[in-house]
């Protein structure tokens, strides 16, 4: 039965179904179910193979996303039954760059940081870096992600860094950049935590950047 209920769940979460999860929630906790089984066995079951049939074409962006949505309303459930532990991974702060309106690469980094077990708040785009620390600063943050398209606007990506420095606050905070204009070696050199070259990249680059503290190394995924 066990077995059954966790099987329904990960169907629920693989369609994107919130409400008929919000059920099963409820009768796995009735039955006793630990939470680590639920996100073990229902949660990340259902997001790998989301995943494979979305890198295979067999799903696309929107039930991705739906799927990402349930595994958020599963950890934000069991998280309060773990003891004081924290289901997710990390929290990221993403957001594009001051002056770049482009956020198609920006989501879909968002999104699979999300399907992977991240809490993400997206800020959009457009955003400067006061935003991004003040963010940060509020929701306790472990990563800021910054996306810009425009070699004009990754002057902010810079700025944003320069300025945690001068707030003393370059040691709360891994920052990772990315898009189109970015590199490695621009990473290197503002002193950014993590560079990744695409959003599938994005994934292991944050679950690397979570074992390191804050100016450590800087982390490359280009695959």
């Amino acid at each position: 039965m066990m077995e059954e209920i966790l099987k329904q769940m990960e169907e629920a979460i693989y369609d994107g179904d919130d409400e008929l999860l919000d059920e099963l929630m409820d009768k796995a906790l009735e039955m006793g179910i630990t939470p680590e089984d639920m996100i073990q066995e229902a949660g990340i079951k259902a997001l790998d193979r989301l995943g494979d049939d979305f890198n295979n074409l067999m799903v696309f962006l929107p039930e991705l996303m739906l799927g990402g949505e349930c595994m958020k309303q599963l950890l934000d459930r069991v998280t309060p039954l773990m003891g004081g532990t924290s289901a997710y991974i990390g929290k990221v702060v993403i957001g594009c760059a001051k002056g770049d309106l482009h956020d198609i690469g920006k989501s879909l980094v968002a999104t699979q940081l999300s399907v992977n077990g991240f809490d993400v708040i997206d800020l959009g785009v457009d955003v400067a870096p006061n935003k991004f620390i003040d963010t940060a600063d509020k929701e306790n943050a472990d990563i800021i992600v910054v996306s810009s398209l425009l070699t004009t606007s990754q002057y902010y990506m810079e700025e944003l860094i320069k300025r945690l420095g001068d707030e003393g606050k370059r040691d709360k905070y891994r920052v990772a950049i990315g898009g189109g204009p970015i590199s490695g070696e621009y990473a290197k050199k503002i002193g950014a935590d993590g560079y990744s070259r695409t959003c599938y990249s994005a994934v292991k680059m944050a679950k690397r950047l979570m074992e390191i503290k804050p100016t450590e190394e800087l982390i490359i995924e280009n695959d």
